[in-house]
């Protein structure tokens, strides 16, 4: 009898394939870019800055420059026990104010400066006089005129943050393009409607940016009038940190008025990402 032994071919075991280079350095790229572009890498350097700092104290302490460690423990004290908060919301309250009657009057000059050519020549000697003006220049009159209290404060606040709110309006307001304008002469829009409709939204980016440079200000001079003349306040928590040699408390306010701004800025980045979305698409297409 004759058997027939079936054999079947071994299974081909396919060669290991060496890893592409080009294939890996461009699966790279792209991550590389990513992370470059991202914030990551700034706050990484603020970590390592901030570790920098506390390590070298403790090799060897410097009460000048204190530590984070420290910092953040009075930080905590002065939060909890509400010392830091009331003179920031009291900065803050005073702050506001004056940009709340910054605002629309900057926005509203800014902008009929740019459309109306008479008001632009009627008003342009006396902001650009006004404007190079520094504010802290103007504090001792104010002190003449109002005293130490709030409304000294919210007078300079009020200078200081409607100049860039009334530039930045001024130039938004001569950026109406000429596709616009005959856009609107088309549609035979009236002179107001042309402005709610057609000039007004067009200069809305330009308007925050100044915005933001206005609330900026307005934080420094916070400090500047705590210091000078102020008996309440964030500036006049650090100066009396400052001459109670508390340096701890001192580093503590500062880093606090740095953190509300970054706050702020975000806020505004925010803001200004959600209403001028339509004038990306429009530029992108």
């Amino acid at each position: 009898m004759t058997v027939t032994v079936i054999t079947r071919p071994a299974a081909s075991v396919a060669p290991a394939t060496a890893p592409n280079p080009v294939l890996a350095a461009a699966t790279r790229g792209p991550r590389l870019r990513r992370l470059g572009r991202s914030r990551l890498i700034g706050w990484g350097v603020v970590v390592a800055l901030v570790l920098v700092w506390e390590i070298s104290s403790w090799i060897q302490y410097v009460p000048t420059i204190s530590s984070p460690s420290r910092i953040a423990t009075v930080w905590w004290a002065e939060v909890t026990e509400g010392t830091l908060l009331l003179q920031l919301a009291e900065t803050l309250r005073t702050m506001a104010i004056g940009l709340g009657i910054a605002a629309p009057l900057g926005i509203a000059i800014g902008f009929l400066m740019g459309r109306v050519r008479v008001i632009w020549a009627l008003l342009e000697p006396l902001v650009e006089i006004l404007r190079l003006t520094p504010a802290t220049a103007v504090i001792p009159v104010f002190i003449l005129f109002f005293g130490i209290g709030d409304a000294m404060k919210i007078g300079v606040f009020l200078l200081a943050a409607i100049f860039p709110l009334l530039l930045t309006s001024y130039a938004g307001a001569r950026s109406v393009s000429t596709t616009l304008r005959q856009t609107a002469q088309t549609y035979r829009l009236g002179w107001w409607q042309t402005q709610w409709e057609v000039a007004l939204p067009a200069a809305v980016p330009f308007i925050l940016v100044g915005a933001r440079q206005a609330l900026g200000m307005s934080l420094v001079m916070s400090v500047v009038i705590g210091m000078l003349a102020g008996n309440s306040g964030i500036g006049f928590y650090i100066l009396m940190a400052q001459q109670a040699l508390n340096i701890p408390a001192l580093f503590a306010a500062v880093f606090t008025v740095a953190i509300v701004g970054y706050v702020f800025n975000a806020i505004f980045l925010a803001l200004e990402r959600r209403t001028t979305r339509w004038r990306r698409t429009d530029t992108s297409n």
